[in-house]
């Protein structure tokens, strides 16, 4: 096999691979949108409808958050929970709105209360996450 034959399968694969990868990525934004709550790298990688490894699920998540496509919250059992962000530009990566958890169905969603960040003194927020536990209208 020549050096250009190479090259040639070489850009092949990387298309496939770039291929298969977007298409991983729109099945996970689908999975998000559809949900009503927020979801963990585990509930999403068992709603994919092919098979995807949770290290590919876990670097799709990263990658949208960094873009600010998705957010996070840690729950109360330290999980990452992620939801699409319907409100949020690429540049805005501080959510500053409240997150319920449910003790009984463990359902993590986000609520359209907000919170205000005070500017901390020498300090630069990078992330916030804000928490509140209890039981849900749906479990009362």
């Amino acid at each position: 096999m020549n050096f250009v034959n190479q090259i040639l399968i070489f850009e092949s694969n990387m298309d496939l691979k770039k291929t298969r990868n977007t298409e991983k990525q729109n099945l996970v934004k689908e999975i998000l949108s559809k949900s009503t709550h927020t979801m963990s790298a585990e509930d999403i990688m068992g709603a994919m409808p092919i098979k995807v490894n949770k290290t590919t699920i876990y670097r799709i998540l990263d990658r949208f958050a960094e873009k600010g496509e998705v957010h996070f919250i840690t729950g109360k059992n330290g999980k990452a929970y992620y939801a699409l962000c319907d409100t949020c530009g690429t540049s805005h990566k501080i959510h500053n709105h409240i997150h319920f958890e449910c003790q009984t169905c463990k359902e993590v969603t986000c609520q359209p209360n907000t919170l205000h960040i005070p500017n901390l003194e020498g300090f630069t927020i990078q992330e916030t996450q804000f928490l509140v536990i209890g039981i849900c209208n749906k479990c009362k």
